[in-house]
C-alpha cells in the first residue's frame, strides 16, 4: 500500500457512499448483515475527536469542497504557527509581504501539499512559492529556505499529526460503531 493510501485509509469508511448517487433505501447491507454509513456517523466519528483542528481537518478530507469554514479554521490555524513562532523567534517581517498574508498563504500550500502529496513532486522550490502565491518580486527562493522554511514544517508537522490523531479517533469510532451492533 503506497503512503498515500495508508495515510488516509481510516478516512476511507466515512467517505464510503458520500456522493450524490449513491441512495440507500435498505435498512442494511444485503447479505451481511451490515448497517449501513449515514450521516450520524460521520458526524459522531467527528464528534469523537479531541480538538477542533482534528475535526476540521477530518470535514476537509470526508467533505471536501463543501467545507469551506473548516478549511478557513484549519488555515487559520496554521497561519497562527508560523506567525507565532517566527514572533518568537524575533524574526522581522519580509519586506515586501507582511507576515499574516505570508502565513495564510504558506497554510494553504501546507493544507493542499498534505491533501493531495502527489503536488510535492511536481513543484520546484520556486514553483512551491509561486503555487502559494507569494511571487519573485516578494520573496526570493533563498531568503524563504534561510528564514521562513522552518515555520512550514512546522505547519506540515502540526497537520500531519493531527491528521494522524483524526484517523485513529475514526477507526477507534469504527470498531466501537461494529461492536454495539453485533451486541
Amino acid at each position: 500500500m503506497n503512503a498515500v493510501a495508508e495515510k488516509f485509509e481510516q478516512f476511507e469508511w466515512l467517505t464510503h457512499g458520500i456522493s450524490a448517487k449513491t441512495a440507500n433505501y435498505e435498512p442494511g447491507v444485503a447479505g451481511t448483515g451490515e448497517k449501513p454509513l449515514d450521516y450520524q456517523d460521520r458526524l459522531g466519528a467527528i464528534a469523537t475527536m479531541g480538538s477542533q483542528f482534528e475535526k476540521s481537518i477530518t470535514s476537509i478530507i470526508v467533505f471536501g469542497d463543501k467545507s469551506e469554514m473548516d478549511f478557513e479554521y484549519v488555515r487559520s490555524h496554521l497561519a497562527l504557527i508560523m506567525a507565532t513562532n517566527a514572533k518568537l523567534d524575533n524574526r522581522r517581517e519580509p519586506q515586501k509581504i507582511n507576515i499574516k498574508d505570508l502565513s495564510l498563504l504558506i497554510a494553504r500550500m501546507v493544507i493542499d501539499f498534505a491533501l493531495d502529496p502527489a503536488l510535492e513532486n511536481n513543484f520546484t522550490p520556486q514553483g512551491r512559492l509561486y503555487y502559494a502565491g507569494i511571487r519573485s518580486w516578494q520573496m526570493d527562493v533563498e531568503a524563504y529556505r534561510k528564514t521562513w522554511k522552518q515555520y512550514e514544517n512546522m505547519m506540515v508537522i502540526a497537520l500531519e499529526m493531527a491528521i494522524k490523531d483524526a484517523g485513529e479517533a475514526v477507526e477507534n469510532y469504527r470498531k466501537n460503531t461494529y461492536k454495539e451492533l453485533k451486541a
